[in-house]
């Protein structure tokens, strides 16, 4: 049975390969980002200054990733399907932070509306639909994040079951070398027992 669901894995892991391939690229374009903020020389913010290092760390990770992935490096893949959960989880924080800093402490007011009633509720009824619209934005994005996650999890148990199914096909090939030995040497044994040309085959002794 080994040797049939060697070829089924085999077979799934190349549509899959390809999208984690392609998530992997996503993601170290994204992490550029990390790059273009240190140059831009605004360290007033700490969080964010941390928030473009980290960045830019992530950067040679995802590299990495996308080198173990295109040499199908097991062990490498493991550790960055861990380090790709991590980043989920860190980017989902630093997105609720800047989040609820830009909508609730960030005061988006304007000073040449305050002696126009009328116009003032129009920008604030617009700022809260825009709001709205990007909230849902960034929950779908948290939540592409996730399913890209899981898709770098599938293929990463994908790919331990078929080094699974090449180890116990590596093995039942050995196994079945030796019964196949054992057997013949069983048959040469048994040919050696039966073999009627010798001098007293076949017949009783007369005592």
């Amino acid at each position: 049975m080994a040797l049939f669901s060697q070829p089924r894995n085999c077979c799934f892991l190349i549509p899959l390969k390809t999208g984690v391939y392609l998530i992997t690229i996503f993601g170290l374009l994204n992490k550029l980002s990390g790059f273009y903020g240190l140059i831009s020389l605004d360290y007033s913010n700490a969080f964010v200054v941390c928030v473009h290092i980290y960045s830019l760390l992530a950067l040679f990770v995802f590299g990495f990733g996308l080198y173990s992935i295109n040499k199908d490096k097991y062990n490498f893949v493991r550790w960055f399907t861990l380090f790709y959960w991590i980043d989920f989880v860190i980017s989902s924080i630093t997105t609720i932070v800047f989040s609820v800093q830009w909508f609730v402490y960030t005061d988006h007011s304007l000073p040449d509306l305050e002696e126009n009633p009328e116009q003032k509720k129009q920008h604030d009824d617009s700022f809260k639909a825009e709001s709205i619209v990007s909230i849902v934005i960034l929950c779908l994005v948290r939540l592409t994040h996730l399913y890209f996650a899981y898709v770098i999890t599938c293929y990463y148990v994908s790919m331990g079951k078929t080094q699974y199914s090449k180890m116990t096909a590596a093995v039942d090939e050995e196994l079945n070398f030796a019964g196949y030995d054992e057997m013949d040497q069983d048959d040469e044994d048994g040919n050696d027992l039966n073999d009627d040309s010798r001098p007293l085959s076949g017949r009783t002794r007369p005592f």
